[in-house]
């Protein structure tokens, strides 16, 4: 089995996935570890099952049972040498007898939520002048929000809200910036639609965290001659993925 090296959405294939025929259809899986201190085991199916961890030495790292319910799909594991591990993977007695079972099974980065996981911000109005380009910064932090889950990263965002006197920017040059407290970098959201790209896809050193502090800002060019004071009182939406667990 090959290690799941993929942060985005996309789910992986390959020799993932499997038919369980029986209650006594087990799975035997070798896959190198050991270039991380420890991985992630996950498990798909509307089944649970009976899992071993061995290194290659036959010692056992690790044992559970009734993986696969929502909330115990996900298995943390130490991996302190480098080499083979094997997963003994065999369907417990739960009760479900409506065999075949589709199993996936997934070592690394697990798979990842998506589904309507945002949250929105509504900050004061701000405003920017000819000789005044770039905003006042505004601060929020979000490390305290219940309806947030912990863990939870970035995917995208989006900056709207209601505008004065647009028609005295250059569009082009407008710029809505997010900057998240782990990072010295903002990140920019531009004409026309106000939102970065490939933020999901981040090697996973550049994740972000949504649960922590955040500053806005937002910058533009007015054309030449406009003396209007333009005005916007943003609203923010945060996407976020959520590991399955």
């Amino acid at each position: 089995m090959p290690r799941n090296d993929k942060t985005d959405r996309t789910m992986p294939e390959k020799n993932h996935l499997t038919e369980i025929n029986s209650d006594t259809d087990s799975r035997v899986y070798k896959i190198e570890l050991g270039m991380n201190p420890t991985e992630k085991l996950t498990i798909v199916s509307q089944k649970t099952y009976d899992i071993v961890i061995t290194d290659s030495n036959g010692n056992t790292i690790i044992q559970r049972n009734e993986i696969g319910e929502e909330g115990s799909r996900q298995v943390e594991f130490p991996t302190d040498n480098y080499g083979d591990y094997y997963l003994f993977i065999t369907p417990s007695d739960d009760g479900r007898t409506q065999y075949p079972y589709s199993l996936r099974v997934i070592v690394g980065e697990p798979i990842y939520l998506y589904y309507g996981n945002e949250y929105q911000i509504n900050l004061l109005n701000s405003s920017l002048t000819p000789t005044n380009t770039t905003s006042r910064i505004q601060y929020f932090d979000l490390s305290d929000i219940d309806s947030i889950p912990e863990g939870s990263i970035l995917t995208g965002f989006t900056v709207g809200g209601t505008e004065v006197n647009r028609s005295s920017l250059s569009l082009y040059s407008i710029k809505r910036s997010l900057r998240p407290n782990s990072s010295l970098n903002w990140i920019d959201a531009t004409y026309p639609l106000y939102s970065p790209s490939d933020l999901d896809v981040a090697p996973k050193s550049d994740q972000i965290l949504v649960k922590q502090g955040w500053a806005f800002r937002h910058s533009a060019d007015f054309y030449p001659g406009e003396t209007a004071t333009y005005t916007l009182t943003p609203k923010i939406t945060l996407d976020y993925k959520i590991e399955m667990k």
